[in-house]
């Protein structure tokens, strides 16, 4: 063999382990890209699609009606919040009142519109400016903490809607002045669609009042007592009640304008709900995430949802083509609308069995939903709209 191309042909053994050793490289390296991606994919999934985190601001929250305006939260320390809803920045905050805040389920209730937000603290409503936090007016309530259901408050147009001590009252958002008073035997929160406002009664019942005048509308006594405030949607309302001596069910679906029964379906025991969005009407009950056809009541799917850890009371909201279920452990789940599929879910960096009690209020406004405890407020991507 001649020297010269011994020199210059490379040896056949350092060809074989270069290309054996890129080769194995290689390998790897395609492995380790889906592998990597599985990884991030499953911890993105566990931690949910997070946007920010407040964790002094949490209990109850109320995004504004104005896409440009605040998000609104009412905690646990008796102050109430504005942040900004993009960034969780705080814009103003003010004190509402300290005195057994804690022991609220959630925060005092707030609602927001008519150019202020307003908290239904222990024994009164107070108005905020809802651009700078300044007070506006104040009312003094009956003391409700020992209610069997939450007192509320509802912002319509410019009319604040309360339930002060057992009757519907109804304000001026700009001055605080008294308009109307309703009948007594009213409880719990008010709701408010259109120009109607729909109250569940002291003891049973659901009642319609016209927002302007404070005339009665109508009343379907059909219904049993009400545990969770209703929802309107499409012309129908959706009521779930609780008979308070076997814990059974029933869930109606009401003709908005006149309260007759659509229909009904009984449950086994008390749901957590209704919720409502794009023809469907969701519950929870036990462990089972239910949605039923908003018109008709037919059952169109079912999921499994967590039950939670610790105390507290688990809570849902549907938006544009998702149901979002919130646990008393911090956890938030997310489920499509029309099949019922988990599309993701968010976790807490440990779950604990010692939880604190608290109370979950979910809200969602344009490509954001929010959830608010004792542990703060948070906020994550929405699901997009089908």
């Amino acid at each position: 063999m001649n020297s010269d191309t011994a020199r210059n042909e490379p040896s056949p053994h350092r060809i074989d382990r270069r290309r054996l050793l890129l080769s194995a490289a290689a390998g790897l390296g395609a492995l380790a890209v889906p592998a990597g991606a599985r990884w991030w994919a499953v911890r993105e999934t566990a931690r949910g699609p997070r946007l920010w985190d407040a964790a002094d601001a949490g209990g109850r929250v109320v995004p504004s009606a104005d896409p440009r305006g605040h998000l609104y939260a009412a905690g646990y320390d008796g102050s109430v919040r504005a942040l900004d809803p993009g960034t969780g920045a705080v814009r103003w905050a003010t004190a509402v009142s300290t005195a057994d805040a804690a022991e609220n389920r959630g925060g005092w209730p707030l609602a927001e519109g008519g150019g202020v937000v307003c908290v239904n603290s222990a024994t009164k409503v107070q108005a905020f400016d809802a651009a700078s936090g300044e007070p506006r007016w104040e009312v003094a309530v009956p003391d409700w903490r020992d209610f069997s259901t939450a007192q509320g408050v509802a912002v319509a147009g410019d009319s604040v809607i309360i339930v002060d001590g057992a009757s519907l009252r109804s304000f001026d958002a700009a001055t605080g002045r008294a308009r109307w008073s309703g009948p007594p035997a009213v409880s719990g929160a008010p709701l408010v669609a259109g120009d109607t406002v729909y109250v569940p009664g002291r003891s049973a019942g659901l009642l319609a009042f016209d927002v302007r005048s404070g005339e009665q509308r109508w009343a379907q006594d059909g219904v049993g007592f009400v545990f969770d405030p209703p929802v309107v949607h499409g012309g129908i309302v959706h009521v779930a009640d609780t008979d308070l001596a076997s814990g059974r069910s029933t869930v109606f679906a009401l003709e908005a304008a006149t309260g007759r029964v659509l229909w009904k379906r009984a449950q086994q025991h008390g749901p957590i709900g209704p919720a409502a969005a794009d023809g469907a009407v969701c519950l929870i009950k036990g462990d089972q995430l239910l949605a039923l056809d908003a018109v008709t009541g037919d059952e169109r799917w079912t999921a499994t949802v967590p039950r939670g850890m610790g105390r507290g009371t688990s809570s849902l909201t549907a938006a544009e083509g998702a149901v979002y279920v919130g646990t008393n452990d911090d956890r938030l789940f997310a489920y499509d609308l029309t099949t019922g599929r988990l599309r993701w879910q968010d976790e807490p960096e440990r779950l604990r069995a010692d939880t604190a009690f608290t109370w979950v209020s979910l809200a969602v406004a344009g490509s954001a939903v929010y959830r608010g405890s004792r542990t703060g407020l948070r906020a994550f991507t929405a699901l997009p709209s089908a």
